[in-house]
């Protein structure tokens, strides 16, 4: 299990430190938190996601740096949130599969590098 949280904090990190674009900043802030309510079955999983809240600077600032991003990744971000939002709520004893569908949600933002 340890295993498991270690890697979702690691891909929680590559996730949410994404750069943004478009209307990115504000559906990352919806997906995030809509991916604490799937983890509520799993708590060392949602222990491991910690609060997944943006505040309003945050989403500001994600805005802010619209102009870095390429229409390439602004759609690679937003199939990472696309895939986000469509992850199957986390059963008990499901935790690996969970993660595994994350990370893969993650890796959709692979390359962007505008923040």
């Amino acid at each position: 299990m340890k295993k498991i949280v270690f890697g979702l904090v690691a891909v929680s990190s590559l996730v949410f430190g994404a750069g943004c674009g478009g209307n990115y900043c504000d559906d990352a802030a919806d997906a995030y938190e809509g991916l604490a309510d799937k983890a509520n079955d799993c708590p060392d999983i949602k222990a491991a996601l910690g609060d997944l809240k943006f505040s309003d600077s945050d989403i500001d600032e994600c805005k802010k740096d619209l102009d870095n991003c390429s229409s390439d990744e602004k759609d690679k971000l937003n199939d990472s949130i696309d895939c986000i939002n469509d992850l199957p709520d986390c059963e008990s004893g499901k935790e690996a599969d969970w993660v595994q569908k994350l990370t893969a949600c993650a890796q959709k933002s692979s390359g962007v590098t505008c923040e």
